[in-house]
């Protein structure tokens, strides 16, 4: 039985053993975890929560749409531990759970399911307001009576990138009907510069919660004026950069207000075994966010065991960025579930390590593991290493061969277009995924598109990846244009359908992306139940066949299809294929922001032996704007650019003038061995001499016109 039929919500909790047998269990479980848990990191604080009372404040958190409806909000239950065992009354709201109840009790007549996770940018601005609102807004308004009954003095909402749009919606709404009510928002998605001016928020949580909450309601309780480091609109709280607490000593989360039979896992919750990342990777974020540390096995062991006895719980999903940074705690941690005979059943996100052998395997799935979600990011050695991910492909390959001899399954997640990634790279990846397919592999990412992100190090050092200043279709594009958003488009749509192709033992089986299938492609195989040998190769291949010598944006852009043409034929053998791809299915089934206007037909036929025929067919339009002046302003020396839809296709970069915590972090790390970088002031990094250069090109850049027809017919043998 896989990870995902572990849901029971008929599971009654099972009676806790007592006595001289349960003691002894005891004693054996705290010996099995002193072999491998080690005393308490050094540098850490104990969050002291002082409680009272006579406190006054009335609290309420809550958890906005759309969210993953699996389990109870973890974070959210962690807060509340943490406020009311300080004294102060507190509600918890889960109202994504509710709304993804109503959406399926009521059959909303919408053509989607807006919490399937390829389809959650529906959830931005017109969008959302567009296709969901309307019948969301009943329970909104229904959540708002609650809220307000309850006359809170504080509210918290957890903000991610795909509830920002309903969170702004009730805290808006929240203002008007209790005028004094301070609100805080916090989460992953608030270190970006964008929330400093909403005036929608009070204050703005950087990083973890529980010690700037507790601080700010104890402020806030007293009269005092909350400490804050930015002068704008929403107060920016953070918790200083080098402050981490001992995540063993924070309160067991609190979920009374939580009714666990709505979920997807009633008998399933969600858990940590540490925050922060040990790697360094160059495109995350994650690392930068918080500071790296592990609880000791016996506190997550505790965790694990209160939730199982309690309230029934035997699924469990860790939401660290990694389950297995500390391998060691972790090692003890399934050696003490497998002494207890806990009956669990657990996944999490991983990293390939090569210091995890057949032995180290067979103990996880000893201690409960099903399954682990990789971070693959791409089967390349070369883009690997760009992304300083310090593993080897030899060596993720083990971890699949030895995952898989345990017993255990692999999700995967994929990155596609990395500054680097050039044909032979990406082929490398779709080579790999075909490789390990039947070594557990139970699901891939869809290729997810690379974005810059202002905190990790490709943001902060945009020369050494190749990176042109300047956004094109709100997304970063190379210096000699040779990848976009267009060129990406293709990659992420072929990546999907090899995706559809694989068969494997599980759920790659089936189609990820349904309308690929049944509108953008036509393949039709001679010799459907045939593989090729993948190792067969060429190492003379020339990705780039046709030479129509237009620009680097065109001649690249009409390259793209080879690396996937040719790999279909290596994995699968001969056939005849049909792709398309059409401007108005594209922003259907990508997103505004991830699809481009782009017309194309590729017909391509090839043999057993590897001769092909091709007849290829591309429009691209670029749009044009007549009122790109109203789009551009300067304001205090800085160019600024709208972040309406509509705006241009070319706006300028500027990540400089972000000074959150994360931001900081990742500028160390990127000027790291700089000596004329380093020596300025992290905290006033901008450097307005560049900004100018930088401005003086965009005048020009702003101009260019990528716009281009072509056909193309060829023929050739991959043989040769």
């Amino acid at each position: 039985m896989g990870f995902y039929e572990n849901t029971d919500p008929d599971r009654q909790a099972p009676e806790r053993p007592t006595g001289t047998l349960a003691e002894d269990k005891h004693t054996a479980t705290l010996a099995v975890i002193a072999k491998y848990s080690k005393p308490v990191q050094k540098g850490l604080d104990n969050l002291e929560i002082e409680y009272s009372v006579n406190r006054k404040t009335r609290v309420c958190l809550g958890l906005l749409p759309e969210w993953d409806p699996n389990f109870p909000p973890y974070n959210t239950a962690k807060l509340a531990s943490a406020v009311k065992r300080a004294g102060y009354a507190c509600k918890s709201f889960d109202i994504n759970v509710d709304a993804y109840s109503r959406f399926n009790n009521e059959q909303w007549p919408i053509e989607f399911n807006p919490w399937d996770s390829l389809r959650d940018w529906h959830w931005l601005e017109d969008n959302y307001y567009n296709d969901i609102h309307p019948h969301l807004r009943p329970l909104l308004d229904e959540k708002l009576d609650e809220i307000v009954a309850f006359n809170p003095d504080v509210i918290g909402f957890t903000l991610y990138y795909c509830n920002e749009v309903p969170t702004k919606y009730m805290a808006a709404e929240l203002k008007k009907r209790l005028p004094t009510v301070t609100i805080i928002v916090g989460g992953p998605s608030t270190h970006a510069s964008f929330y400093k001016g909403c005036d929608l928020f009070d204050y703005v949580v950087n990083g973890e919660g529980e010690q700037p909450l507790l601080l700010a309601l104890e402020n806030i309780e007293n009269n005092k004026s909350i400490e804050y480091t930015e002068n704008a609109v929403s107060k920016i709280i953070r918790q200083p950069e080098n402050q981490r607490y001992n995540l063993s000593t924070l309160p067991l989360p609190d979920y009374s207000d939580f009714d666990f039979s709505k979920y997807k896992f009633p008998n399933g919750a969600l858990c940590e075994i540490s925050r922060g990342c040990i790697a360094k990777c160059t495109f995350c974020e994650e690392t930068h966010f918080w500071k790296y540390r592990q609880r000791n096995a016996l506190s997550t062991l505790n965790e694990i065991e209160h939730m199982y006895y309690e309230h029934g719980t035997n699924v469990f999903w860790f939401i660290d960025s990694l389950v297995n940074g500390n391998l060691n705690e972790l090692r003890g941690f399934v050696k003490g579930v497998a002494e207890k005979g806990l009956e669990i059943h657990w996944t999490g996100y991983c990293r390939c390590d090569g210091r995890m052998d057949a032995e180290y395997y067979k103990d996880l799935k000893a201690g409960g593991c099903e399954v682990l979600n990789y971070g693959i990011e791409s089967g390349s050695q070369v883009v690997l290493d760009a992304m300083d991910k310090k593993v080897t492909v030899p060596e993720m390959e083990a971890n699949f061969r030895d995952g898989y001899a345990a017993g255990i399954d692999a999700m995967t997640n994929w990155i596609v277009g990395y500054p680097n990634e050039g044909h032979k790279e990406l082929e490398d990846t779709l080579t790999f995924m075909y490789r390990v397919r039947n070594q557990g592999l139970i699901a891939i990412s869809q290729g997810t598109g690379f974005s810059v992100g202002v905190d990790t190090i490709v943001g902060q050092n945009f020369d050494k990846f190749n990176l042109s200043p300047f956004y094109y279709y709100d997304h970063w594009i190379t210096k000699d244009y040779k990848m976009s958003i267009v060129h990406k488009l293709i990659r992420m749509k072929t990546f999907s359908i090899f995706t559809d192709l694989l068969k494997t033992e599980k759920v790659c089986s089936k189609p990820t992306r349904p309308n690929l299938a049944k509108f953008h492609y036509d393949i039709k195989f001679d010799n459907p139940d045939n593989e090729f040998d993948i190792e067969y190769d060429y190492d003379d291949f020339d990705y780039n066949i046709i030479k129509p010598g237009i620009s680097n944006f065109a001649d690249s852009l009409v390259n793209e299809i080879w690396p996937f043409l040719r790999i279909v034929w290596r994995t699968k053998g001969a056939y005849r294929l049909h792709l398309k791809f059409r401007k108005e299915w594209e922003y259907e089934e990508w997103g505004d922001r991830n699809a481009a206007p782009l017309d194309a037909d590729y017909i391509f036929k090839i043999d057993d032996a590897g001769k092909w025929t091709a007849k290829f067919k591309w429009k691209y339009q670029q749009d044009e704007y007549s009122d790109w002046e109203d789009k551009y302003w300067i304001e205090n020396g800085a160019m600024q650019m709208s972040p309406d839809p509509s705006s241009p296709v070319w706006s300028i970069m500027d990540f400089t003038r972000d000074n959150s915590n994360a931001v900081i972090r990742a500028r160390k790390l990127a000027w790291k061995g700089d000596a004329e970088k380093k020596s300025k002031d992290p905290y006033n990094a901008y450097d307005f001499k560049k900004f100018k250069q930088d401005e003086k090109d965009f005048i020009s850049v702003r101009n260019i016109d990528f716009s281009f027809e072509y056909e193309w017919q060829g023929e050739g043998d991959w043989s040769e």
